[in-house]
């Protein structure tokens, strides 16, 4: 089992990553009495804003000690000390210049925190405390195994350790060296600290925690219903692929969180004007872009509302923005390029573009009016499937959206708009899961946005949010797993969702809606298909499949449904959780590469190898890994010294080839993986 595998060799660790959390609590202190010890929401504040600074401090700390060559243990340990050192000593000058002892601020924060326990009530409270119990378990014990990161999300930390910076080295996996590094930054620090890979999935966990006090945040911004409130955070908390990615190491919920801050901070300016909220933007802005290109995407009409709302005559005896305005977009261009400028020149040096090309393809190309209406449609249809007897809701609803593109006279596949559209089912998969009930609750919510009477700034915050998506997808084309994509719109929709269904709802009807998203979302919970909780080889065996007969669902579960039927987190092997079906074939070759005992292993892989299965299992000390006979546009940055001891292939190279003047040979051939030594 993997967490009592690595438990005691993670004690000695344990103290470094206690650094992180020392450093969250000191940088809340500071930001409480700072800023916001008399402000409404004071410790959601101080929390929101702590947490945007040391993610600050984590990505320009490793941009920094990158540059000198100092990615290790001991300079990342010693960075924390310092940044920890800062922060108590800021602590005792603010301490000194606000009567406020820190045990007297933390009475402050448990009784804002049981005043918002008791506003949401025992019954959400317990709710949302069961869900996060549970995602928090499978996040902690469980081997990262989602694709994405086996191929290229943690497949980086190994390289930068290696080298000791976060240079671009050759690379199969163009991804991994051209898509946006921030989250993997962050999960950088926490292995370097901790020696293990235990808190990879935490982070993506922490920020939807942050999310939700981002949407109590903004729900409270325009109302003061505590209804609205539970209605918003079980919406938000319960949607089935924001679930299943707060147990991964995927970044849409790390992007997602910079989003609806920056959201919440254009709110609370405008409305409230708190000068703090507008600085804390451009860092919002610099982690974000360095997160993922999406972020742009959702933030710009809230960014143009913004710079609007500033240019505006103010009221008379109202403060004005405009003498903000230039400081304000100078220190936003100023920090966002210095981050995210060094990243984007090395991307640049190696592909000609400063995001690489890998991402070309899930770029629009429109001819027309048509062909927005197209994408647009697209992805709103991609939530809208589910499953139905003998498909006949699905078949329907493809029906509708062909129908749609006939009368437009376009295709409803065109390469130029997307991947070839596929209504969903039922899925547990964090790439492709989608938010049925979300999307209604969201579409159901427009007319009440557009007659009820909600406060204007709501309706604007509505509106900024429906633009986004539509913004999303000017520039996007559908994909079969956009649904992950979407997380952010759905978070920016929460408020709306919350603030809609209080206005129309009878009482009865709030309090049991919120009990309905919870009960649908406990199995994507209990029952990912990446890394179950409950083992899903027991729910499909003997569960489901009496009722896909019955209902004649037509759901395959089957072989054909690659590694659907999964054991228990508590006791899979990482083998089995990153192979599934095709372990044991993989752990042959593993298991000949260790006989082996080389000191140097070369890797010729597809865009879609799980490179970091392969260095977890393969890690020893001494050892080395890279990229060999590298065809893309990294190959020139492949080490002409590194000869391999044993190359592991996941594409054919023949019986044998040269590699820097040394002949290799194929040993091993076995479930499209090779393993190529030197010849005698």
């Amino acid at each position: 089992m993997f967490s009592l595998q690595l438990l005691f060799a993670e004690q000695d660790c344990f103290t470094m990553i206690l650094l992180i959390p020392t450093a969250m609590v000191l940088a809340t202190a500071n930001c409480y009495v700072a800023f916001y010890s008399n402000a409404d929401q004071s410790l959601r504040r101080s929390l929101i804003s702590a947490a945007i600074l040391v993610f600050l401090f984590m990505a320009i700390s490793t941009e920094v000690l990158g540059f000198f060559h100092f990615i290790n243990q001991g300079a990342i340990t010693g960075s924390w000390v310092i940044l920890n050192a800062g922060l108590v000593l800021g602590w005792f000058k603010l301490s000194g210049m606000h009567p406020a002892g820190f045990q007297s601020v933390v009475k402050q924060w448990l009784g804002s925190t049981r005043r918002f326990c008791e506003e949401l009530g025992t019954g959400t409270v317990a709710m949302l405390a069961i869900l996060a119990f549970l995602t928090w378990l499978v996040a902690l014990v469980a081997i990262p195994n989602n694709q994405d990161s086996l191929s290229y999300h943690l497949s980086r930390l190994g390289y930068w350790v290696q080298q000791g910076n976060v240079a671009h080295y050759a690379s199969h996996i163009e991804r991994s060296i051209s898509f946006s590094p921030f989250s993997e930054y962050v999960h950088l620090h926490s292995f370097l600290l901790s020696g293990s890979e235990r808190y990879f999935q935490l982070l993506q966990w922490c920020c939807l925690a942050g999310v939700l006090a981002l949407v109590s945040m903004i729900i409270q911004l325009f109302s003061k219903s505590a209804s609205a409130l539970r209605i918003g955070l079980c919406f938000a908390a319960t949607l089935p692929i924001v679930v299943l990615e707060s147990m991964t190491t995927q970044n849409d919920l790390v992007v997602a969180f910079f989003i609806l801050a920056t959201a919440f901070f254009v709110f609370d300016y405008t409305l409230k004007n708190h000068l703090a909220s507008l600085y804390l933007i451009p860092l919002c802005c610099a982690c974000g872009m360095m997160t993922k290109g999406t972020f742009l995407f959702y933030v710009l009409p809230f960014g143009l509302f913004l710079l609007i709302a500033m240019l505006r005559q103010p009221a008379p005896g109202v403060p004005g923005m405009r003498k903000h305005i230039v400081p304000f977009v100078a220190f936003s261009l100023i920090l966002t390029l210095a981050l995210n400028v060094p990243y984007w020149y090395r991307t640049y040096e190696v592909f000609g573009s400063p995001v690489g090309t890998i991402s070309a393809g899930n770029q629009n190309t429109f001819t027309g009016p048509a062909d927005y209406i197209s994408s647009v449609s697209k992805h709103v249809f991609l939530h809208l499937g589910f499953v139905s007897p003998g498909n006949l809701y699905n078949d329907f609803l493809l029906s509708a959206l062909k129908n749609l593109h006939t009368a437009m006279g376009i295709p409803l596949d065109v390469p130029r708009l997307g991947m070839p559209f596929k209504m969903n089912k039922l899925n547990f998969n964090e790439d492709f899961a989608h938010n049925f009930f979300g999307i209604w609750l969201i579409i159901l919510s427009i007319p009440v946005l557009l007659f009820a009477r909600l406060p204007k700034a709501a309706k604007w915050y509505g509106w900024l949010s429906f633009l986004s998506f539509l913004v999303f997808c000017f520039f996007i084309s559908y994909q079969t797993y956009g649904s992950r994509l979407h997380i952010p719109f759905f978070l920016l929709a929460t408020p709306v969702v919350g603030l809609a269904y209080d206005a129309v709802l009878p009482k009865w009807s709030a309090r049991l809606l919120p009990v309905l998203l919870w009960i649908a979302a406990l199995p994507f919970a209990l029952l990912s298909s990446a890394h179950p909780l409950l083992s899903t080889k027991w729910f499909f065996e003997k569960i489901f499949p009496p009722v896909n007969t019955a209902l004649h669902l037509n759901i395959r579960i089957d072989a054909g449904n690659l590694n659907l039927k999964q054991e228990s987190v508590l006791y899979a092997s990482p083998g089995r959780m990153f192979w599934g079906d095709h372990w044991p074939a993989a752990e042959a070759l593993l298991q000949q590469v260790n006989a082996l005992n080389p000191r140097k292993i070369g890797f010729i892989f597809t865009e879609a190898s799980f490179d970091y299965a392969y260095q977890y299992l393969l890690r020893k000390p001494g050892r080395e890994f890279a990229h060999v006979r590298v065809g893309n546009a990294s190959g020139v940055l492949e080490d002409p010294a590194f000869q391999p001891d044993v190359v592991i292939a996941e594409r054919n190279e023949g019986s044998g080839f040269n590699y820097h003047g040394r002949n290799y040979r194929l040993i091993l051939e076995s479930d499209g993986k090779r393993l190529y030594v030197p010849s005698k």
